[in-house]
């Protein structure tokens, strides 16, 4: 069986897991909060942009991939 990454998924929880509002982490991230809204939904996303919202949060590569498996 093939288990997919949803990159959305792993925003949100990346997110959480640093307790930042959406508005804060648009700042941080230097987007738009509707940005970070159309990421949190966002099932697959490329690799720049996933570097960038690492940077943004705070996390590693590695833990975010982490954050893609399913709960």
């Amino acid at each position: 069986m093939l288990n997919l990454l949803h990159a959305g998924q792993a925003v949100k929880r990346a997110q959480n897991q640093a307790g930042i509002s959406s508005a804060e982490f648009a700042r941080l991230a230097n987007t738009s909060p509707q940005q970070v809204i159309r990421w949190r939904a966002q099932a697959n996303m490329k690799l720049h942009t996933i570097q960038l919202i690492c940077k943004a949060l705070g996390v590693s590569l590695s833990v975010f991939l982490d954050l893609t498996k399913p709960v």
